[in-house]
């Protein structure tokens, strides 16, 4: 775990984590890992962490920088893409990306980071913005800013970590004209719901009743001004608009830059942009589950030193759910009904083993363990289920 490159993401200094002590820096990193929930000492209450004062545990995480703690992403991304099928919708990647927001504790030097409270409120809050597989259930890329930074900005960062054949879908609060010129230039495809007003092209559309078309839309002087700010060419954009009627009778558009219709059919962005909720149920995780907002400090890197270990944690488990899947598949193959593994009962069986995972001797029994509780662990699929949103 301790590479030069790790060090030199974490700004760790040359003498920093030498001496032998009883907390070195795996043990570190692997108790940030380590869902905490309770209080530091209820956490370093446990042999691993034998002999380790809360004092000492919050001097050493000084040294660490935060985002060292995200990049431990890069290997164990790098390392499923390599070993194992992904799921894909037709030969492409589907991502989506999503934003929310965090409560912050109330501090000078949380404020000075992500900024002061909204109006009307006495809490700070942060932006998250994810760019999430919804197929494999893993985070791609995450960003955790100050709430001052649009989420269209967070989505246009996040297309660095995209590549050539991923489509990444985004809601009705994402569309803009120049976010649609940076996927042309970066050679990105996407489908988008549109606000019914977005622009003439989309009007247009709806009043001519056709299921699907292929528009080009051209940019006003607003869009023409965004694009120059972003360095964008503001030419038209070829764009092909779907339209979709939802059970309750109301019409939704959909634009995408798939524009070949045989390749493509209208028929399945319906089903397709219903797979974007994936997203959206990471953040209810997140904050049901892992209790992304009880932060175990009160500064702007404790909570940001909080926040990245719990998506490594996300993402491992759906990595080891992914291999219980397989393993149930092939046991449960006779059954009439499909089933998946519970996402819920996975994730709690990581409680404490992360750290086991990090630094014990016994880590290929334990994963082996692992994965098999998570593949015993099944709850029927039922398709076409809808509940209202609790708000």
């Amino acid at each position: 775990m301790y590479s030069a490159e790790f060090a030199d993401l974490a700004r760790i200094h040359p003498e920093d984590f030498t001496r032998q002590r009883a907390l070195p820096l795996p043990h570190l990193v692997s108790m940030l890992l380590n869902l905490r929930k309770g209080s530091i000492g209820d956490e370093l209450d446990q042999p691993l962490a034998d002999g380790v004062s809360s004092s000492a545990f919050c001097q050493a995480r000084l040294k660490l920088d935060p985002r060292a703690l995200m990049a431990l992403n890069r290997p164990l991304l790098e390392g499923f893409e390599r070993d194992f099928s992904a799921r894909l919708w037709h030969d492409l990647r589907l991502l989506a990306v999503d934003g929310s927001t965090a409560r912050l504790p109330h501090t000078d030097d949380v404020m000075a980071t992500f900024g002061a409270p909204p109006e009307g409120s006495a809490v700070p809050l942060a932006r998250f913005s994810r760019l999430y597989d919804v197929l494999n259930n893993l985070v791609i890329a995450a960003d955790f800013e100050s709430r001052q930074v649009g989420e269209r900005v967070l989505a246009g960062e996040h297309l660095a970590a995209t590549r050539a054949n991923d489509l990444i879908l985004y809601d009705r609060g994402y569309p803009a004209f120049w976010l649609f010129a940076l996927h042309r230039q970066e050679h990105r495809h996407f489908g988008a719901r549109m606000p019914l007003d977005f622009s003439h092209e989309v009007s247009d559309f709806l009043a001519g009743g056709k299921k699907s078309e292929a528009v080009l839309f051209t940019p006003g002087p607003h869009a023409r001004r965004q694009c120059q700010v972003y360095g964008l060419a503001p030419d038209p954009i070829p764009l092909r608009l779907i339209r979709v009627k939802l059970k309750n009778g109301e019409t939704e558009v959909l634009a995408t830059s798939l524009l070949d219709e045989a390749a493509y059919l209208s028929t399945w962005f319906k089903h397709l942009y219903h797979l974007r909720w994936g997203v959206q149920e990471g953040y209810k995780r997140e904050k049901c589950w892992l209790e992304i907002e009880n932060f175990s400090g009160l500064s702007a890197q404790v909570v940001k030193q909080d926040f990245y270990p719990k998506l490594f944690a996300l993402n491992l488990t759906a990595v080891l759910s992914w291999i219980a899947h397989a393993i149930a598949d092939r046991l449960y193959r006779d059954r009439k009904q499909a089933y998946r593994v519970k996402f819920t009962h996975a994730f709690s069986k990581m409680k404490d083993n992360l750290v086991r995972l990090f630094v014990s001797n016994s880590s290929p029994q334990l994963l082996t363990a692992l994965i098999l509780a998570m593949a015993a662990s099944l709850e029927a699929v039922r398709s076409d289920r809808s509940f209202p949103r609790k708000r």
